[in-house]
């Protein structure tokens, strides 16, 4: 439907809201640019624009997006504004379908908007982390993307990088992730070799981390991975963490446990340390996982999201609760 010109000069009598409504009408109806409803009705471009807006504040007009991805929109949003985040992107449910490699997919996304050439990439253990770079390894070795460790352990991160081109640049921390003692890992943290790898993951531009969660039990890769063991898992979760980056474990709100033997074992850069990386993007999906992505966001250790639409859900479930 569109409407003759010549009722349409300004001067004409139209009151502000039927102009709002005109101008709805051509710009989503009829698909007319701004500018061609501004040379319709006689109007600027930027007074076309303004119209527009006003209309959307005052309600006159309402879009509505029929799409199974108009809910991840509307959690995309809700979790931006909660906690301040620089980017974030929640994946349609999808029935059937193997969680982590989806976030792996949107993860490898992500990066790739947030990375220039020849930046540095620091990289976190965990299994949501290694889906992400085995589909990265094309823009990597393309973008001449360098890679760091982001903790020690070179089991952890070799899913990943043995699916790098061979000439990509990837500076690995030469230790384990954790050591049999506190004394231990202080005298490996000394080393050079593991001191210059760890100042070089600091000044990454961009990190990615898995966010693990004490209520998987079982599932947890830390603890399938042989990095603590079952009775560990059950003391860390009486002393109130809910999930872990990089081996470190935190509360409900945000704040590291205190205390805890793991932490003076650990051979990787601290949580304190991965805040000063402009980007650290959290990857991690599964309903179980909702506390501990919600507590990692309190902690302001991530400040960019790939989630799955089930497990936003119920975060937003525990920010309104």
């Amino acid at each position: 439907m569109t409407m003759n010109d010549s009722t349409l000069q300004p001067g004409n009598g139209m009151c502000e809201e039927e102009l709002v409504a005109r101008i709805a009408w051509f710009y989503y109806h009829d698909g007319l640019t701004q500018g061609e409803i501004s040379e319709r009705l006689g109007l600027t471009r930027l007074k076309v624009s303004r119209l527009l807006e006003k209309g959307h504040q005052a309600g006159i007009i309402r879009v509505q997006i029929n799409s199974r991805f108009a809910g991840c929109l509307e959690y995309e949003d809700a979790l931006r504004r909660h906690f301040a985040l620089k980017s974030v992107r929640v994946l349609p449910a999808l029935s059937g379908a193997e969680v982590g490699a989806r976030i792996g997919i949107g993860g490898a996304h992500m990066l790739m908007e947030q990375l220039q050439p020849q930046q540095l990439l620091a990289v976190g253990f965990g299994e949501a982390t290694m889906s992400t770079l085995k589909r990265l390894s094309g823009f990597i070795s393309s973008q001449q993307i360098r890679l760091v460790t982001l903790s020690g352990g070179v089991g952890p991160y070799m899913t990943g990088i043995g699916q790098l081109d061979a000439a990509c640049s990837v500076n690995i921390i030469p230790a384990p992730l954790r050591a049999s003692s506190a004394e231990i890992a202080r005298t490996l943290r000394d080393e050079n070799s593991v001191r210059d790898v760890l100042l070089a993951a600091q000044a990454a531009d961009v990190a990615v981390v898995g966010i693990g969660a004490v209520s998987q039990r079982d599932e947890a890769t830390i603890l399938r991975s042989g990095y603590i063991t079952a009775g560990e898992q059950l003391m860390i979760g009486r002393k109130g963490a809910v999930g872990d980056i990089l081996g470190y474990f935190f509360n409900q709100d945000g704040d590291v446990i205190g205390d805890m033997k793991i932490h003076k074992e650990l051979i990787g850069l601290s949580l304190s340390s991965l805040a000063t990386i402009p980007t650290v993007v959290g990857v991690a999906g599964g309903v179980q996982k909702a506390a501990a992505i919600v507590a990692a966001m309190k902690g302001r250790y991530i400040n960019a999201l790939v989630t799955d639409q089930e497990t936003a859900a119920e975060m937003l479930k525990l920010i309104e609760a």
